[in-house]
């Protein structure tokens, strides 16, 4: 049994946010971001015409274009998505150019490193992408911008590192004895509803510091909840289906002082078009090993078809944890006693 220090909790609305241009995340409609040319990230073509001259910012559109088509923004690894604006406490600042994979969005398999193979031509159809960015979307939760998960052409695996500012000023490498709630909504697509069936098409993965897995929660191609725990090579599939029309909410409690983990769920049916009571599908789950700081999200798309799999309003709750008043007795008694042995020797 451990005991809450309420006054020590803090809560943010940061880095992740609602993903919108005061959270760091851009899209074309709020301005374009000039490449600096940085060497080695890919240049292409404007319009995959060589005409037309190199553009190192990659924004979406028939194909890359100078603004593409004001509503998808760019992939997040190739800029400082997530580093600026002033949501959850934030800087300020714009959005700039930076070396590809340098801020805290890092691709490392497919999305933007599958199209850029080509460059610097275009190689995928103009309206097939890969990358993650985000999305003028006007069913937004909140807001007017989503995340969203592309990969017509390969499966990806992006990193994002948690930052201070999702935890409201909280480094996440000291939260190796913390509780720490999160909660985010989703909005998957439908258009892979019988392709793949019972298949894990997106995935987020929450590691620590030594890149071990607490919890992975995704879904499947026909949208229904799914987790795997502690590293587990297989997906545990739920009754709960997400509705592709409307948001589901996920709520999950990682408990590093404990070494387990929890996961709620509220899902929105496309049957009834409202959004379902919260639903436990397991509490204090034993992680089996001793965890670390968290520090990262992984996130996956496998035998996506389809163009939308969106994520908004990402929240985290974080609460110091401390020994119950019995085991706090006992420190206390401990640490008396060795320092009257220290005194008599």
């Amino acid at each position: 049994m451990i005991f809450l220090i309420f006054s020590g909790a803090h809560f943010a609305w940061g880095y992740l946010g609602s993903f919108e241009e005061n959270d760091g995340y851009r899209v074309p409609s709020s301005g374009n971001i000039l490449s600096l040319n940085f060497a080695g990230d890919a240049q292409f073509y404007l319009g995959n015409n060589p005409t037309n001259g190199l553009t190192g910012i990659v924004a979406p559109g028939a194909y890359p274009s100078t603004l593409g088509d004001a509503t998808h923004g760019l992939d997040v690894s190739r800029y400082n998505a997530g580093q600026y604006g002033g949501g959850g406490g934030g800087p300020g600042g714009n959005g700039t150019d930076i070396q590809d994979n340098t801020g805290l969005w890092r691709a490392l398999s497919g999305g933007r490193l599958n199209e850029d193979q080509g460059a610097p031509y275009y190689l995928g159809g103009p309206f097939q992408r890969d990358y993650i960015a985000g999305y003028n979307y006007g069913s937004a939760r909140t807001g007017s911008q989503v995340l969203n998960l592309l990969a017509y052409d390969e499966n990806l695996r992006y990193s994002y590192s948690l930052d201070s500012r999702d935890f409201d000023g909280i480094n996440p490498a000291t939260t190796s004895d913390m509780r720490i709630e999160a909660s985010f909504w989703t909005c998957p697509t439908d258009a892979d509803d019988d392709i793949a069936i019972g298949v894990n098409t997106v995935g987020l993965s929450f590691r620590d510091s030594m890149d071990q897995i607490l919890v992975d929660i995704g879904y499947t191609g026909d949208n229904f909840l799914q987790y795997r725990i502690g590293g587990s090579s297989t997906w545990q599939v739920t009754a709960l289906n997400l509705g592709a029309t409307g948001w589901s909410q996920i709520n999950l409690v990682l408990d590093t002082q404990a070494n387990s983990v929890s996961l709620a769920a509220r899902a929105y049916s496309d049957i009834t078009g409202t959004l379902g009571t919260d639903t436990t599908v397991f509490t204090d789950q034993l992680l089996g090993f001793n965890t670390d700081n968290v520090t990262q999200i992984e996130w996956t798309a496998t035998d996506v078809d389809g163009f939308k799999n969106f994520f908004d309003d990402f929240d985290f709750t974080l609460m110091s944890v401390v020994p119950e008043p019995g085991s706090l007795t006992f420190l206390v008694l401990a640490w008396l006693y060795s320092m009257r042995r220290k005194r008599e020797s």
